[in-house]
């Protein structure tokens, strides 16, 4: 949920008013075409490393 955002100029009267309903469909289309994304969904980038799993029970801890 976004709300609507007011910019002043210098003199202070309103210069611009972003809706809350243009906010929304701005950052959406911004999160859906970022370039992570795109990589993330291809496959593409730095895989994780697997972890090791490191056996803690007390019967093995000296």
């Amino acid at each position: 949920m976004f709300h609507e955002v007011k910019i002043f100029d210098k003199k202070g009267k309103v210069k611009k008013v972003l809706s809350s309903k243009n906010l929304s469909a701005e950052y959406w289309s911004s999160f859906f075409n970022n370039p992570l994304t795109e990589a993330k969904q291809k496959g593409k980038g730095r895989g994780q490393k697997p972890q090791k799993s490191a056996d803690c029970d007390d019967e093995n801890l000296e």
